[in-house]
C-alpha cells in the first residue's frame, strides 16, 4: 500500500513523460482472479473495479475509514448487512479480500441497475446515497427545465457536495486509466461511454 502511495506521488510530481509502464505501477490490478471473477459475475467492467477499489483503499483490504467504511471497497457495516441478506450470506467478514469485493462489487451493479443504467450516476450514490443523489438530479433537472433526462456530465457540475463531486471524478478518471492500460481503450470513447 505504501509502495503504491510513493509510486502515485512520483507519477504525480514526474518532471518527464511517464510510461505506459510505470502508469500500471501506479494502477495495478491488485487482487485480479477476484475481480476478474465478480466482475463478470456482476456484469461490471473490470476497469471500473479496480478504479473503486484503488480510490477507496489503495488495495488495503483492512482499512477502516474514519466513518466506519471498511475494506477494499469501503463498505459501511449497514450496506454489507443488506448485501449480505439478499446474497443469502450469513457469515462474513468486510476485512475478507474475497467478501469486500463480492459484496462492493454487487452493491455497485445494483446501484447502476437502480440508476438506469448510468455508472456516473451510480459512483455518485456509492459515495453519498441513492435517495440523495436521486434528490440532487430532480433538483438539477428542475433548475434546467428538464422533465426527462439530464446529461451526466452537466449534473456532476450541479452536485451540492463538493466531496461527491470529486469522488465522481476521481472514480471517472481512474476507470479511464484503467481502460486505457489494460484494455487499449480509446479515451474520448471511455469518456463518452462512462458520462452515459
Amino acid at each position: 500500500v505504501q509502495a503504491l502511495r510513493i509510486a502515485a506521488r512520483a507519477g504525480n510530481m514526474a518532471e518527464q513523460k511517464v510510461t505506459k509502464e510505470e502508469l500500471k505501477l501506479i494502477y495495478p490490478q491488485n487482487y485480479s482472479k477476484l475481480v476478474d471473477t465478480y466482475s463478470k459475475k456482476y456484469d461490471i467492467s473490470s476497469s471500473v473495479i479496480y478504479a473503486l477499489i484503488r480510490s477507496e483503499s489503495f488495495f488495503d483490504k483492512e482499512v477502516v475509514s474514519s466513518a466506519g467504511a471498511i475494506g477494499l471497497t469501503q463498505l459501511m457495516n449497514p450496506t454489507a448487512e443488506e448485501i449480505a441478506q439478499k446474497l443469502r450470506v450469513k457469515e462474513y467478514s468486510l476485512t475478507d479480500a474475497e467478501t469486500n469485493i463480492k459484496f462492493g462489487t454487487y452493491y455497485l451493479s445494483e446501484l447502476i441497475r437502480r440508476g438506469d443504467g448510468s455508472l456516473l450516476r451510480a459512483f455518485f450514490s456509492y459515495n453519498a446515497g441513492f435517495r440523495k443523489v436521486t434528490t440532487w438530479l430532480n433538483s438539477s433537472m428542475m433548475d434546467f427545465g428538464r422533465t426527462g433526462n439530464l446529461d451526466m456530465d452537466l449534473f456532476l457540475e450541479t452536485i451540492p457536495v463538493s466531496e461527491t463531486r470529486e469522488y465522481g471524478r476521481k472514480l471517472v478518471s481512474a476507470t479511464i486509466m484503467y481502460e486505457y492500460l489494460y484494455e487499449n481503450a480509446d479515451f474520448a470513447q471511455s469518456v463518452e461511454n462512462l458520462l452515459k
